[in-house]
């Protein structure tokens, strides 16, 4: 399976409770609940190129599936972690470097 394509957020349960719990501050949060980000992933194999458009900031990323990335959201809080490929789902972990809270995050070709 292959990841190639544009991508947009087609739900996000929860997310101001999740935002929240991992230390966001209300202005944040409010703000984060109305951004459009779109991803676009280019994939070769285990590497991943992402190109990430949102009304916050555009941003390209490059990891290889397993491998240790360092990366910031788009408030600026750094986060430590990696993507793994689980059959047909990618599942990212990091961990935030300011508090220590880990973050989960998958993504699925849900019938497109």
């Amino acid at each position: 399976m292959t990841f190639d394509g544009t991508w947009k957020v087609d739900r996000s349960e929860n997310y101001e409770n999740f935002m929240e719990a991992m230390g966001v501050n209300v202005v944040k949060r409010k703000l984060a609940a109305h951004d459009n980000l779109k991803i676009k992933i280019k994939q070769n194999g285990k590497q991943f190129s992402v190109h990430e458009s949102s009304v916050f900031r555009t941003i390209d990323i490059n990891f290889t599936l397993n491998e240790t990335l360092e990366y910031s959201l788009a408030d600026g809080t750094e986060l430590v972690g990696d993507w793994k490929l689980n059959g047909d789902i990618m599942e990212g972990e990091f961990t935030r470097k300011d508090n220590n809270k880990v973050l989960k995050t998958t993504r699925e070709n849900c019938g497109g």
